[in-house]
């Protein structure tokens, strides 16, 4: 089988402008946040990743999932969106390596992606309502057995 690796990536600048939650930086930066806040040793998988991406685009998503969360995770939760934009940025994060696919499952935080939530944390400008959320969600209240039970009630409720 012929090795295939990307030698050059390019943007082309396109007279439209490109809405925030698309581009790549923006998504990344996002991801960086979702690693560091939420995940124990900075690892999260897709799941987990999609469940913070989701909440993290509106307020009401952000308020629905604080809620499931302040109510021990008793009150509806439906379906939540899988994204492919943050697949993308995924893979240019790793590309980029802001974090490292582990195991071939798992998105790690590298010491490069350290640096960049350093950057991202120090401007008390940038990202306030995410950052807030993050840290109210915290590391420990959306563990992997729980998003497993969440997940797991979309097959029950939604099929």
């Amino acid at each position: 089988m012929e090795d295939v690796r990307i030698k050059n990536l390019s943007f082309t600048k396109r007279p439209i402008s490109i809405p925030a939650d698309y581009r790549p930086m923006y998504k990344i930066a996002k991801i960086v946040l979702i690693l560091k806040n939420c995940c124990r040793s900075e690892c999260s998988d897709l799941l987990k990743s999609h469940l913070f991406s989701w909440a993290l685009k509106s307020q009401r998503n952000m308020d629905k999932l604080k809620e499931y969360v302040t109510n021990n995770f008793t009150t509806e939760f439906s379906v939540w969106g899988i994204e492919p934009a943050l697949n993308r940025a995924l893979q240019f994060a790793v590309a980029e390596k802001i974090c490292e696919l582990v195991d071939g499952k798992k998105y790690q935080l590298t010491e490069k992606g350290n640096k960049f939530f350093d950057l991202i944390n120090k401007d008390d400008e940038l990202f306030v309502e995410e950052k807030a959320f993050l840290k109210f969600i915290g590391k420990n209240k959306i563990t992997d057995k729980r998003l497993q039970t969440m997940s797991k009630q979309w097959s029950l409720s939604y099929a």
